[in-house]
């Protein structure tokens, strides 16, 4: 009991390494001999404290504890007659450390080590690569004390000794050369058939022939065109391994490649639309990439900091969810896709808004596309929300500014309750289109995501949709802003080309 209590508070500190966590014994019926285990690590510790140790595998920026248990006289054997999938996997040993190796084809292996000195004291059996990765952690953790030291040095003379700071940031620069360099010369010394191999193949820099990389300024789009077509052509999307592993690894790499490759030409996202079919097309033959990628791509896209990327995110699921559900998604989260995708699909930054001819409160009725305004501001609130109050009057004090720009203000009621309303714009002399929809036929809430309020837009003259849930306050500089970029676009061009 003493043991277990121990084992518990153990896990309590150290949440940050587990999600999904199983701890005690785990129990394991001897129906065959010892050899019908389908892995078996034996795990030896000098010096090692009487807390649970546990096993587990990285899955990108998530992991998975296997099995957890108790040393006894310093070892611990972790075994079951299920193979490993090949990736990286940890142990932890409580209260504050863990390392890392691989598993592959070999799944019987003995790792001896010393809680003292974990990795420099270090010996692993089994395969040839289980070793070299051992030898690669012991050069990267002689970096990594380095540049940690150098980072601290930075913080330290960045804000009174800028020659300083230069000659600290060299010196890291050069490390991460040397950092690189290691995963290149680690890979020859692993065969193309290994796990590790596959791993540092992703590391190493990216690898362009000199005719291609000669054109970076001479041919800007033929050099960009380069490194999107073949990025990618270090993983084997054939072999899911690459999955289980750290998030520095192939998760980075999927990452880069959506932020060089989608999201730095949102201003033109249907010629990004057949770049996302391409990725998603290289999982054709394996369901776990196929997962992977997917979910990755909602998350990313799902709540981003710059709204334009919603159109990825209605992109992705029209194509890839809601044609066909997958066999992996349940129906409590399909639900929820169909739901998000309702909310955002008819207002997506850069389409065109849909029209509302809504009537006020003495029966005459405004159109959105027959407002007579360089600009448009869409307001969706209700008097008994306290937030969408504080948006409707500071919108009210930037009203006489913004009808300066020729900006004119649409709210519209979200609630069917108009008294309140009434007097609220009354009190407030909110004299700008106030509407609502008393017969709700007009689906503004389809249309502009109402679910939430207050929801905020902004429409050019032409109804397209510039920016959304934009802060109130913020809303007369955004217009003003984007008003100076237009005619600064136009003077430029003027220039060139002639008036």
């Amino acid at each position: 009991m003493r043991l277990k209590n121990l084992n518990n508070s153990i896990i309590n500190s150290f949440k940050p390494f587990f999600i999904n966590l199983k701890y005690g014994l785990f129990l394991i019926l001897f129906f065959f001999s010892i050899s019908a285990f389908a892995y078996k690590i034996r795990v030896e510790i000098e010096n090692c404290p009487q807390y649970f140790i546990y096993l587990g595998v990285y899955k990108g920026p998530d992991f998975k504890v296997i099995d957890s248990l108790p040393p006894k006289n310093g070892v611990v054997e972790f075994k079951s007659d299920s193979k490993l999938a090949h990736g990286v996997y940890f142990i932890v040993i409580p209260p504050q450390s863990r390392f890392d190796f691989i598993i592959a084809d070999e799944q019987n292996i003995t790792i001896k080590t010393d809680a003292n000195d974990i990795l420099g004291k270090m010996q692993i059996s089994g395969e040839k690569q289980y070793t070299i990765f051992n030898e690669l952690q012991k050069e990267i953790a002689i970096i990594n004390k380095k540049r940690t030291q150098l980072t601290m040095e930075l913080e330290f003379y960045k804000s009174f000794s800028p020659d300083t700071v230069t000659v600290i940031n060299k010196i890291i620069d050069s490390l991460n050369k040397s950092q690189s360099s290691l995963y290149s010369a680690y890979k020859l010394k692993t065969e193309k058939a290994d796990f590790l191999y596959k791993i540092l193949n992703v590391l190493e820099p990216f690898y362009v022939p000199t005719e291609i990389s000669n054109m970076q300024y001479s041919d800007p789009l033929t050099h960009y065109n380069y490194y999107k077509a073949h990025y990618l052509d270090r993983v084997d999307f054939n072999d899911e391994s690459l999955l289980n592993t750290p998030e520095f690894i192939f998760h980075k790499l999927l990452s880069d490649y959506c932020f060089y490759f989608f999201d730095t030409r949102i201003n033109k996202p249907d010629e990004v639309y057949p770049d996302i079919d391409s990725l998603i097309s290289k999982t054709d033959l394996n369901n776990e990439y196929r997962q992977y990628i997917l979910n990755y791509l909602i998350s990313r896209y799902e709540n981003p900091t710059d709204l334009r990327l919603e159109a990825y995110l209605v992109y992705i699921y029209r194509n890839y969810f809601m044609t066909k559900k997958p066999d992996w998604v349940s129906d409590v989260a399909y639900s929820v896709m169909q739901f998000k995708i309702e909310s955002i699909q008819y207002n997506v930054i850069g389409d065109i808004a849909k029209d509302l001819n809504l009537p006020d409160i003495n029966g005459n009725y405004f159109s959105i596309y027959n407002i007579d305004s360089d600009y448009k501001v869409l307001l969706f609130w209700e008097p008994d929300c306290d937030i969408c109050n504080e948006t409707a009057l500071i919108l009210s004090g930037y009203y006489p500014k913004l009808k300066e720009i020729n900006t004119e203000i649409y709210a519209v009621l979200s609630g069917t309750e108009t008294q309140e309303w009434t007097a609220f714009i009354s009190e407030n002399e909110m004299d700008w289109i106030n509407v609502y929809d008393p017969s709700q036929t007009s689906n503004f809430s389809k249309y502009y995501g109402t679910y939430k309020t207050p929801r905020l837009y902004i429409l050019n003259r032409n109804n397209k949709i510039l920016a959304k849930d934009i802060k109130p306050e913020f809303v007369f500089d955004y217009i003003q802003n984007f008003n100076k970029k237009i005619i600064e676009d136009r003077n430029r061009f003027n220039f060139i080309f002639g008036e």
